[in-house]
């Protein structure tokens, strides 16, 4: 009778729920495909934001690299710019520039 018992016991068991995500129905999928590929998107274009911080004063190196191009169309207005060179020196708060390889000058900030 002890034998019957355990056999009976054994086939009541019930098997266990695994634990984990349950499945995702097609359109979940397709919109978590979706935002996988925003995100992947956003972080490949991502452009750090460079800041210089000196003796208690900070400066956004976009801002310098704005205020150097603005400087430079002054003087040469119909000239594209293919290359920027910054060089920034915080002891003169100034920023010196190299455009293109051969034209340089200087912004202060």
């Amino acid at each position: 009778m002890d034998e019957d018992k355990k056999v009976s016991e054994a086939t009541e068991r019930v098997p266990k729920k695994r634990g984990g995500r349950k499945p995702m129905t097609p359109e979940e999928k397709a919109a978590a495909a979706k935002a996988r590929a925003e995100e992947k998107a956003k972080a490949d274009s991502l452009k750090p934001a460079f800041i210089v911080q000196f003796q208690g004063s900070e400066v956004d190196l976009d801002t310098l690299a704005e205020a150097a191009k603005a400087d430079f169309h002054q003087a040469k207005k119909r000239t594209p710019i293919t290359d920027l060179k910054l060089y920034v020196k915080p002891e003169e708060r100034m920023a010196y520039y190299v455009v293109n390889g051969k034209f340089n000058g200087s912004v202060s900030y």
